[in-house]
């Protein structure tokens, strides 16, 4: 069967070609000098940030091969299949920017002469890899909504959605990180498109077949935890976040994104 150049799929596999874009090209150069003229606790509050992010996008770099395949053995699902394996580039190409970032700025090596962050959660560690892996042996649309609605909904659309207004304050509040600022709005850019698939995969397939919603919003609140658990970041510094920024804020974001990723499959509106 022809491919239908026409596809929502289509449309967001050539939108990722016209907008490619190369971390090699970024420059780095006041990342370093940035980074020594920030105190102590600004230092941590970047750090655990960028190393979130680092984790997240290992993971779902490693993860998303499955979906892939899944729509391969469910047959005629070409366009979406094509616009995932763009996707998986995406996600690389930003575990290579977060990693080119970390060597620019740091004075050393994360993980050797910088401790890592402690972080906690299990996220990237089982509920990912369990929901994912399961589409190797499972390929029902039930399945493909559980990932789907894990993946795109809840540690794109709410999490990383969430997160990068904290970024974009502690740039401005900093007037510092010019690579970072870049580099953020890159990926968020990319990230739209990934959201907008996710959307689209789950409203087609919860119109083909309704009882679906249920799978959905099940799988939605089971995740509610891992959404609205974005708090731990800031949990080292008490009442007084670095770069004057507000907690509340954030955590109201989350509270809206996962409000607007619930209300996504009826609302018949792509990013």
């Amino acid at each position: 069967m022809p491919v239908d150049l026409d596809s929502f799929p289509i449309r967001l596999f050539v939108k990722s070609q016209e907008r490619a874009w190369a971390p090699t090209a970024i420059d780095y150069s006041h990342e370093a000098s940035d980074w020594l003229a920030l105190d102590d606790d600004e230092r941590q509050l970047l750090l655990r940030l960028v190393s979130g992010f680092l984790v997240g996008e290992r993971g779902v770099t490693h993860e998303l091969a499955p979906l892939q395949q899944a729509l391969r053995r469910r047959r005629g699902n070409m366009e979406a299949e094509m616009y995932v394996t763009a996707q998986m580039f995406e996600e690389a190409r930003h575990v290579e920017f977060f990693q080119r970032w970390i060597d620019a700025a740091l004075p050393g090596v994360l993980g050797r002469d910088i401790p890592y962050p402690e972080l906690e959660g299990d996220m990237f560690s089982h509920r990912l890899p369990a929901v994912m892996e399961a589409l190797s042996t499972d390929a029902t649309e039930e399945a493909i909504v559980r990932a789907v609605t894990t993946y795109h909904m809840v540690i794109e659309g709410v999490n990383a959605e969430a997160s990068y207004p904290i970024y974009f304050d502690l740039i401005e509040a900093s007037k510092r990180f010019p690579a970072l600022a870049a580099g953020i709005r890159l990926i968020r850019r990319d990230e739209a498109r990934h959201i907008a698939f996710g959307t689209w995969l789950l409203q087609t397939l919860v119109e083909r077949d309704p009882p679906l919603r249920e799978v959905f919003e099940a799988e939605m609140e089971s995740l509610r935890p891992y959404a609205l658990g974005l708090g731990q970041i800031f949990e080292p510094f008490g009442d007084r976040l670095p770069f004057g920024l507000v907690a509340s804020r954030y955590a109201e974001l989350s509270n809206e994104h996962y409000a607007a990723q619930l209300r996504a499959i009826d609302e018949r509106v792509l990013a």
